[in-house]
């Protein structure tokens, strides 16, 4: 028997050629997926460990008490020995000890830590030396900052005092990195204070202070210091254990060291959950185009090894004729292909590693090595027992033929229910899918291969519609006498082994379009969702003294306004309330980044947020402010109940309240207020009384308010000002007016009415207009020209007037509101609140950082939407889109494959039937005909297949991590890019027809000698 099988494949060597080649294909996709799957989810690991934020990365434990003594190395304590048992492999441990403290030169204090901590002289560049152990009764050696030296006034050998506790500076120290996660985010390295001046080194006076490994004190009591242990992840967690795994580790560790009384806090499970969830959607999409490939290649194999069975049915008829049993015809069929089949095994686990490690470089985030395991060759096996499978079941309707039928020419078709319980599963398993797909929520299960599933029964049954069409017309062509096309046509409609080519040729081509579709949605969608989420090209995190501050410094620095923008956001679109977004109006539409999503244009957005002004600030200038007011009510009657004048003022350091140094007494006085703020500028916010108990009706006669300084007074509202009731807008409408004094002295008249007050009575200044005018998002529910309740730029509730709708915002999606910064900032009447940022446009100079550090704003953040844009390329999602492109440019491959494989099996019986209908008189033209056709079929199928699958399944595709996107995903991709990839494709498959009829042309001359 072995011979035989041996003669056969020799006998048949392309016929062997195309199983080896198909079933290879098929074992290296399988191969390809659980490896590329493992290093991209490598990949993937390293990412989010390399971006994550610092809690996300360790665990803390901490002593419970602490002890007396300097902070020291605590490596030979009781509780370093239980912290290396409890830490789990994959864990870097960073040793430490630090004790709180006031630290105090002879330039002034500061409150820092004092800390130790293993490893820091690696991590920063020293002027001077690195803090050396001491014995007791000698001076600590302690290494501080470049700012904390400058604030306590100390340089290299000085001393300075922390707490009570002398200490000597060895070295004064520059971070290396502030972004290493050893740094612990901000609570090593502190951030400036807004007020403060800054340089370009990070940091600021309260830095940590490091200490030596050793240093006792004479009095130990003096510091009382408590031991650490940061427990960093590293790369190494995740090697051999599964993140479920993982998860438990860490809820062992948290719950070990709480027994133990260390405490044990960590973000590091979101950080987990992130990884899961896109390792969990890159195993589905690689699972899935990789299972694509395989049953393209199982459908090719199936319909070439029918073809050749179909050419071998006399031969196995004379077989049985002569005696030979069923089963060795058996053996033989399954000896003849399961040699090619097993060789393809290690060959397709050595292809798909290549595959898989070329992709893996070009499309990971991070650097993963791909290599074979178990999974590999389980996989790999898989799919080449599937592949012999699908060439047994091609063989299986000739092997129990009767002899009869096995003799004729013409296989008999198949009739019943036989002819189309293939068709009914395809489509149940389609409709199914589909209908899972669209009943909402994220695709799982079924609803993940509704793409495929829908494409493999389009394709069936344009199939078989394509063969009824092909006889029908080809025998009104023959009629006509149009013999080249319609003998084509009636050659591929009567030829059973065409229908499945079809249907492979449809499915790859419209697996193709609506990949590559899809990738380009998703690009469009990732670029629309960077846009939104970022506002601008470039913003910049940055830290002001106040709201006033940043306007100033951005204005200072763009003075023209054709690059930067001061912005202010608060809350978040998934927070409770209304996010706002405060922005210098007149810049928005040129620093902005525009998109069509929003449902407006960003100029009139800016126009209708920004109405001219009803008044003028009052701006102060001095630190002394002196209002003369004359005020009417019963002393005796108000008993203890205090009567207070508070006015808030608003400088480059905030806004705060100034109260009078006397409380108000009946009868006229001046009364005095401190404001050190306004001695280079500040502006008038709004003037209070401050009564909780009102026991008879107070009125309150404002006459005059100036300032003073060193040099005189200055008069900054007289009388006749005060009384212009234009400039004021009255706090509490409800038991409070106000007038203007009648008689000869002009003056502001408040009246407060009888009882208990919650709140202080007063006016502002009508400097902004009040509501605040804004635009809102539709999905808030608020009808234009209405008023909507949010917490404005200081955190007060306030309302605003609603001058337009908008679908989206800048930054906040579709749930937020706008509004003009600098009229905000004027309604303000508190301290800061959310998040200060400088938006900028692509205009804006390289050097932008270093200006805006020149005008006193802290840089804490700076993202682009290039940045964030390449972000969502990193995800899970993104990489298995990648794939999935790359599978479906394999399975075209495969479709050609599969028509060479199909010519090939049915050569000898074609050119036979060519050779008599040419010596009959057949055109040569006609000779070269058949193959284009089902190439013309398929290309006009998979076109329609890809618009319905895309129609039916557009909705549910993931193209995101975390599922969501503030901005509509595109309903259509760009022709370009589509027919980018269409049009090689179907060149291909039209190429390999063309060929294919030459070489059967030539066939059938050199044998006719016509």
């Amino acid at each position: 028997m072995l011979t035989i099988i041996w003669a056969a494949l020799a006998a048949r060597r392309a016929q062997a050629a195309a199983v080896l080649l198909l079933a290879l294909l098929a074992s290296a996709a399988a191969a390809a997926a659980p490896s590329y799957a493992a290093a991209a989810g490598q990949a993937l690991w390293r990412y989010e460990l390399s971006t994550a934020q610092p809690n996300e990365r360790r665990v803390r434990l901490a002593e419970p008490v602490e002890y007396p003594g300097m902070p020291g190395d605590p490596t030979r304590t009781v509780f370093a020995d239980r912290v290396r048992q409890l830490t789990p492999a994959g864990f870097d441990v960073v040793l430490g000890a630090q004790s709180g403290g006031v630290a105090a030169g002879r330039a002034g204090r500061v409150t820092s830590n004092l800390t130790y901590r293993a490893g820091v002289c690696e991590r920063v560049a020293v002027t001077g030396a690195c803090p050396r152990a001491t014995a007791r009764g000698q001076v600590p050696e302690v290494m501080v900052s470049t700012h904390t030296a400058a604030r306590l006034g100390v340089g290299v050998g000085d001393q300075f005092t922390f707490g009570a506790v002398p200490v000597r500076v060895s070295g004064v120290y520059q971070p290396l990195d502030v972004r290493d996660p050893y740094w612990l985010g901000e609570e090593l390295i502190r951030p400036p204070a807004a007020d403060t001046a800054t340089t370009s080194i990070p940091g600021s006076a309260e830095d940590a202070i490091f200490s030596a490994e050793s240093s006792p004190l004479v009095d130990d009591d003096l510091i009382l210091s408590r031991s650490t242990a940061d427990l960093y992840a590293t790369e190494r967690l995740l090697d051999g254990r599964s993140v479920p795994d993982l998860r438990e580790t860490i809820a062992v560790l948290e719950r070990d060291g709480g027994r133990e009384g260390y405490g044990a806090g960590s973000s590091l499970p979101s950080l987990l959950d992130r990884v899961t969830l896109q390792r969990g959607q890159l195993a589905d999409g690689v699972v899935l185009g990789a299972g694509l490939l395989v049953l393209l290649c199982w459908l090719v194999l199936f319909v070439a090894v029918g073809s050749a069975s179909d050419q071998r049915r006399p031969e196995q008829g004379l077989l049985l004729l002569r005696g030979v049993q069923r089963r060795r015809l058996w053996a033989l069929a399954i000896g003849e292909h399961a040699v090619p089949v097993l060789v393809a095994i290690p060959l397709g686990c050595l292809a798909g590693l290549a595959a898989a490690d070329l992709l893996a470089a070009r499309t990971l985030p991070a650097h993963a090595d791909v290599a074979v395991d178990a999974t590999t060759i389980v996989f790999a096996a898989v799919a080449t027992l599937g592949a012999l499978a699908a060439v047994l079941l091609a063989q299986a309707r000739m092997m129990s033929a009767p002899v009869v039928d096995l003799l004729r020419r013409v296989p008999a078709r198949v009739r019943g229910w036989r002819a189309t319980i293939g068709d009914v599963v395809a489509v149940s398993i389609a409709v199914g899918a589909v209908v899972q797909l669209r009943s909402g929520g994220s695709p799982s299960g079924l609803a993940l291969v509704a793409p495929i599933a829908g494409a493999l029964a389009a394709g069936v049954l344009l199939a078989r519609v394509a063969m009824l069409a092909g006889a029908a017309v080809g025998a009104a062509l023959l009629a006509r006498g149009r013999t080249a096309v319609g003998l084509a046509l009636v050659q591929v409609a009567r030829q059973p082994r065409f229908r499945p080519l079809i249907a492979l040729l449809t499915v790859a081509v419209a697996m193709l379009a609506f990949t590559v579709a899809t990738s380009e949605v998703a690009s469009a969608a990732y670029l629309d969702r960077s846009v939104v989420e970022v506002g601008a090209p470039r913003v910049v995190e940055v830290d002001a003294t106040s709201r006033a501050h940043l306007l100033t410094a951005v204005r200072a620095v763009d003075p023209e306004g054709r690059f930067a923008m001061a912005a202010v956001v608060s809350g978040t679109p998934a927070a409770a309330g209304t996010p706002l977004l405060a922005v210098d109006s007149e810049r928005l539409a040129t620093v902005a980044a525009p998109h069509p999503s929003y449902g407006a244009s960003l100029a009139d957005i800016a126009r209708d947020i920004h109405p001219p002004a009803p008044g003028q600030p009052v701006r102060l200038r001095g630190q002394q402010l002196i209002m003369a007011l004359s005020a009417n009510f019963d002393a005796e009657i108000f008993g203890g109940h205090r009567v207070r004048l508070a006015i808030t003022i608003s400088g480059r350091n905030g806004t705060r309240v100034a109260l009078a140094r006397e409380d108000i007494t009946p009868g006229r006085k001046d009364y005095d207020l401190q404001v050190p703020e306004c001695a280079q500028e500040c502006r008038l916010v709004k003037i209070e009384i401050d009564a909780p108990v009102v026991s008879r009706p107070l009125t309150v006669q404002f006459e005059e308010l100036s300032t003073a300084d060193g040099e005189g007074e200055s008069v900054v509202l007289t009388g006749a000002q005060l009384a212009d009731l234009q400039r004021w807008r009255l706090l509490d409408t409800d038991d409070t007016s106000i007038s203007t004094a009648s008689g000869t002295k002009a003056a502001l008249v408040l009246e407060v009415a009888e009882g208990p007050r919650a709140r202080p009575a007063g006016v502002g200044v009508l400097d902004s207009p009040f509501p605040l005018p804004i635009y809102l998002t539709r999905s808030k529910g608020t009808s234009l020209g209405g008023s909507h309740p949010y917490d404005g730029v200081d955190g007060t509730p306030t309302n605003g007037s609603v001058r337009g709708l908008v679908d989206r915002l800048p930054r906040l999606g579709a749930s937020g509101l706008i509004a003009d910064l600098e009229y905000a900032d004027r309604l303000a009447v508190a301290s800061q609140n959310g998040s200060e940022e400088v938006w900028l446009a692509r205009s804006a100079p390289t050097d932008v950082l270093d200006r805006l550090r020149e005008q006193g704003l802290v840089v804490r953040g700076d993202r682009t939407i290039t940045q964030v844009r390449a972000d969502f390329d990193r995800q899970g999602a993104a990489l298995a889109l990648r794939f999935n492109v790359f599978a479906a440019l394999a399975g075209v491959l495969i479709g050609a494959a599969g028509m060479v494989a199909t010519a090939s099996a049915e050569q000898r019986a074609r050119v036979a039937t060519l050779v008599a209908l040419r010596r009959q008189g057949l055109p040569p033209r006609a000779v070269r005909g058949g193959y284009g056709w089902p190439v013309a079929f398929a290309v006009g199928s998979g076109a329609l297949v890809t618009l319905v699958i895309w129609l039916l399944t557009r909705g549910g595709q993931r193209l995101f991590s975390d599922g969501r996107s503030p901005v509509p995903i595109p309903d259509w991709p760009t022709v370009d890019r589509l027919l980018l990839f269409a049009v090689p494709a179907v060149v291909l498959f039209a190429l390999t027809a063309v060929v294919l009829g030459r070489i059967t042309a030539a066939s059938v001359r050199r044998r006719s000698g016509r």
